[in-house]
């Protein structure tokens, strides 16, 4: 499985840092701020995990849902965890019926994103 991870995000500090984090453990990291650049990113090419914010821009939308259903559509294999600080069950429900693999509470430290990755990548590997 591609050690290479999409970063879908909205607020610039949470971007930087994934990305950053990410990066010095040896992922290839692209990243986006809106849901097209996204959508545009994944029909190039494969992603192992996909990271999208539930709600991204100014609005109080769930585009970060619009981005899991994309990797549905281009890359059924690709692991999403979606992160939001706006979580309700009727969220979660949703966000499973689109193929969510993880739902995350924001803040998390990086170190727990890394080993919900960690963790996805290898039960992937194991499945391949």
């Amino acid at each position: 499985m591609t050690k290479r991870l999409l970063v879908v995000e909205d607020e610039t500090a949470i971007l930087h840092a994934l990305e950053l984090y990410f990066r010095t453990r040896g992922f290839e990291v692209d990243t986006a701020t809106e849901r097209e650049a996204a959508e545009s990113l994944l029909s190039g090419q494969p992603y192992g995990v996909v990271i999208a914010d539930l709600r991204l821009g100014d609005s109080e939308g769930t585009e970060g849902l619009e981005v899991v259903s994309a990797v549905r559509r281009c890359s059924p294999a690709t692991r999403t965890i979606l992160l939001t600080a706006y979580g309700s069950s009727e969220v979660e429900l949703e966000a499973r019926r689109r193929g969510v693999d993880i739902l995350l509470h924001k803040p998390q430290p990086l170190s727990a994103i890394a080993s919900v990755i960690d963790s996805l990548l290898s039960t992937a590997e194991g499945r391949a």
